[in-house]
């Protein structure tokens, strides 16, 4: 996968380390959580929480990578997937409940080999249908341990729904100052307010 650095000025392997430090956390989980998940009766094209939840969580890191999978895709299909997240972003104001932006028409991830913690983290004991997943609760607990985890290893980032946080790196000065590993500049308040993001450290906020 190349390197999001194209497009800004980063400190020499920050993105790669990260990106090798949230596999082996992803990794971890997988491990951690198997005897819980053995349990599920998902499956592929089972796309109820990709359509029935209120919000695709993404953190900064994970959005770059994102962003980075979309990059490497034919041109034509990263262009659709683009409009699909511009899309989601306006729609997303107005409505709680929106079918992920990466979900194709036979009801699977478009980018699956780099889907968010948020999705990773979502399986069901029971048939979803109106009420939504049914998990332990051993499960949940620990999977809040890893989201905490993910904010760590992002200290300047925000964590927020998928598009919205997208939408951070089209400005070309956060983008580089998130490569940068420097605090972003102080008018993104704005978009943090807006887009009701998690700041994760002060620093971030600055």
């Amino acid at each position: 996968m190349t390197s999001p650095r194209k497009r800004g000025t980063a400190s020499s392997g920050s993105f790669e380390d990260k990106v090798k430090e949230l596999d082996v956390l992803y990794r971890t989980f997988e491990r951690t959580m198997a005897p819980f998940v053995a349990q599920a009766v998902c499956g592929p094209g089972c796309a109820d929480c990709c359509t029935q939840v209120g919000e695709i969580c993404a953190t900064t890191l994970e959005a770059l990578r994102i962003l980075a999978y979309i990059e490497e895709l034919p041109i034509f299909q990263g262009a659709a997937l683009r409009q699909k997240i511009a899309e989601n972003r306006t729609e997303k104001k107005q409505n709680l409940l929106l079918p992920c932006p990466f979900l194709d028409p036979g009801k699977m991830c478009a980018i699956y080999p780099v889907r968010p913690f948020s999705c990773r983290r979502l399986y069901s004991l029971e048939p979803c249908g109106l009420r939504g997943p049914v998990v332990h609760r051993e499960f949940w607990a620990l999977a809040e341990q890893f989201t905490r985890a993910l904010q760590a290893l992002d200290p300047l980032g925000y964590s927020g729904h998928v598009s919205y946080v997208l939408g951070l790196f089209e400005d070309p000065s956060f983008r580089e100052a998130y490569l940068a590993d420097r605090p972003s500049a102080g008018a993104l308040g704005t978009m943090i307010q807006e887009f009701d993001l998690v700041v994760h450290s002060r620093r971030g906020a600055s």
